[in-house]
This record gives structure tokens, C-alpha cells and sequence, in this order.
């Protein structure tokens, strides 16, 4: 399935839900939306959520790779990974590793309620992004 990209306006974040079976190439493309939809936009901060991804695919030679990418999110605005299960968990942390200099912003959370208490959010407002292709 596709990830789903929504924008809480209240609270000025982005939020990239992932489902199903994730691979390099679904993970390389949500990036290149993501990017699209921060360039067209001002600054805000971002939650990637891996909690509903059942199989996941992506080798460390991608995370290297997207690892290596410009940041989509500025300086100064916090991005936060939501990652349950250990295996992700571990891959999350090797790329906050990898990007400490890039992304000093970066955090690693298992939970949501986690990324919430880190971005000051008590009632996220989030609503469907249609515009990006």
C-alpha cells in the first residue's frame, strides 16, 4: 500500500503513515514526496510512523542511500521516526547515526505518543495532503 501523507495545519507537521510490506523503492519514492511537498511549503516538522509496516525490505546499501540525500526538513524542525518493532527499530537508529551531522533534528521513538510529548502536541489535527503527485 501506498503511504499516506497527512498535515496537522494546528500544529504545523507532516505525517507519513506506512503500511503493509515496505521496500527500498516505496521508502526512495515516499522521499521524493516528501521533498516535493516541503519545497512547495514553508518549514515544518515530520513523523515518519512505521508501526502498521508488516514486512520490511530495505537493504542498509538504500539507507546509506537516503541517508546521503539532502534533508527535506530544514534546521530547526524536528523529525521524528515511530518505529514498534526491533528490527525497524535498529535500522532507524543505524540512519539517525548516519545523518547526526545532516539531521541533527532526527528521533528514534516507538511510539506515537512519544513523537507527540517530543513535538509539544496534545491534539494532533491531522488531515489528508492530496496535492503531490
Amino acid at each position: 500500500m501506498a503511504p499516506v501523507m497527512e498535515f496537522d495545519t494546528k500544529n504545523n507537521i507532516l505525517r507519513g503513515t506506512l503500511d503493509g510490506r515496505m521496500t527500498g523503492a516505496i521508502l526512495l519514492d515516499f522521499y521524493a514526496r516528501a521533498a516535493k511537498y516541503m519545497a512547495s511549503r514553508p518549514p515544518c516538522h515530520g513523523i515518519l510512523c512505521f508501526s502498521k509496516v508488516t514486512d520490511f525490505e530495505v537493504s542498509t546499501a538504500e539507507i546509506h542511500q537516503v541517508a546521503s540525500f539532502p534533508p527535506e526538513f530544514p534546521a530547526g524542525y524536528m523529525r521524528v521516526l515511530v518505529t514498534p518493532r526491533d528490527f525497524i527499530y535498529g535500522l532507524a537508529r543505524m540512519f539517525q547515526i548516519l545523518t547526526q551531522q545532516t539531521r541533527p533534528e532526527l528521533q528514534v521513538v516507538r511510539t506515537m505518543e512519544e513523537a507527540y510529548r517530543l513535538l509539544e502536541v496534545s491534539s494532533p489535527e491531522f488531515h489528508p495532503v492530496d496535492d503531490i503527485e
